[in-house]
């Protein structure tokens, strides 16, 4: 995926789903280190508010459970797509204002989510639950690129995304491209390549010293 902003657009086939100007956008596997449920409570107690709609998408057992709560619920604010394919993705990562990342509690260092570098690369916010000390809560705070709540507080969550709602900032999105042009696969294997020389070349050193 390439890195640059892409733009919000009605004609997005995905955005059509949704019926309010500010999207929140859920993709991704939803496994045992993630709360998806959270984000549905946020929905049920933002059901009313026209101006917020939920996209929800991605595949696990946390999807299922989405899925079945919004069978009984039926949320008008909620759209439910299931998990796209790899040429779709773009297409659906740019149909949301907002992206939100789910862990559960003391779930930090035991992953980092891949899909925030592709959510950085086309340049949208993201709102990470998590405690504030997780790696990827750390990169958003530093850098600027939205909001961290602690996990299980769907009250919380409402409260970050009614503010994410009246913030949309073009700096945001350009923080966030260039946050992502860091992590790029070339920059990637440069600092690998960088790291084995210096320790073949500290080895040879200590070889000549004993």
């Amino acid at each position: 995926m390439t890195v640059g902003v892409r733009p919000v657009t009605s004609l997005n086939p995905y955005r059509r789903l949704c019926e309010a100007p500010f999207v929140v956008g859920l993709s991704g596997n939803l496994g045992f280190t993630h709360d998806p449920l959270v984000v549905f409570d946020a929905a049920r107690l933002l059901r009313d508010d026209p101006t917020i709609h939920f996209l929800l998408s991605g595949w696990g057992v946390g999807f299922e459970q989405l899925k079945a709560m919004q069978s009984e619920a039926d949320l008008p604010n909620v759209s439910l797509v299931e998990r796209v394919a790899e040429e779709s993705l773009e297409q659906l990562l740019s149909a949301a204002d907002i992206w939100v990342i789910p862990y559960r509690k003391n779930v930090a260092g035991v992953s980092v989510p891949s899909r925030f570098y592709n959510l950085l690369a086309i340049g949208r916010p993201v709102l990470i639950i998590s405690e504030p000390d997780a790696e990827v809560a750390l990169t958003v705070t530093e850098n600027r690129l939205g909001w961290v709540v602690k996990p299980g507080s769907a009250d919380e969550l409402v409260r970050a995304l009614r503010v994410a709602s009246l913030s949309q900032n073009l700096a945001i999105a350009e923080r966030a491209v260039g946050v992502a042009e860091r992590f790029s696969l070339d920059r990637a294997m440069a600092s690998y390549a960088s790291l084995i020389y210096g320790l073949l070349r500290d080895s040879k050193q200590s070889e000549q010293l004993s």
